[in-house]
């Protein structure tokens, strides 16, 4: 897979490998529906547990008002993703590929939902520091393995966007 930057400025992947245009699809998906368990990491209470007894209207409050709003946001950069990879093109070939053209002002929508499928992920799969840190290949016949290799693309495809807006800012 090869990211560069587009003749009109915009981020392009391109090469990608039909396994990673499907995890690239994924992205798209609701991870509220997909993740419920991991999902609760990403609009968690606003106080700690030994504190929900003493502040229950603050987390009613936060129920009612905040984690709507939130949510809403997440599903409005979702969509923004959505559409850039209805765009996606197919090389076809001997090995057919994909290219997904991302436009600089959707940097920020990827960004979010990549961040957020990742954190339900890493949440519902309990991976810890040392799992995400770990250099050795993952053992992808498991579904665990499966899921930490997306965990890990979803941050190359972060890092990529994120060094590039930098580049971009003369950092």
């Amino acid at each position: 897979m090869i990211f560069e930057r587009s003749k009109n400025g915009n981020f392009r992947f391109s090469r990608i490998h039909p396994l990673l245009g499907e995890l690239l699809q994924a992205v798209a998906m609701d991870p509220w529906e997909r993740y419920p368990e991991g999902s609760s990491r990403l609009l968690p209470s606003p106080c700690g547990s030994e504190d929900l007894e003493n502040l229950e209207d603050l987390r009613l409050d936060w129920q009612d008002h905040v984690q709507p709003g939130l949510r809403h946001h997440f599903d409005l950069e979702r969509a923004v993703v959505s559409e850039d990879l209805a765009c996606m093109t197919q090389r076809k070939g001997k090995i057919p590929s994909w290219t997904l053209e991302i436009p600089t002002d959707h940097s920020d929508a990827w960004l979010t939902t990549l961040n957020a499928l990742r954190l339900a992920l890493a949440e519902e799969h309990r991976f810890t520091e040392e799992d995400l840190s770990e250099k050795t290949p993952s053992d992808l016949e498991t579904e665990r393995g499966l899921a930490l290799m997306q965990v890990n693309f979803y941050a190359f495809i972060q890092e990529c966007l994120l060094q590039a807006m930098d580049d971009e800012l003369g950092g």
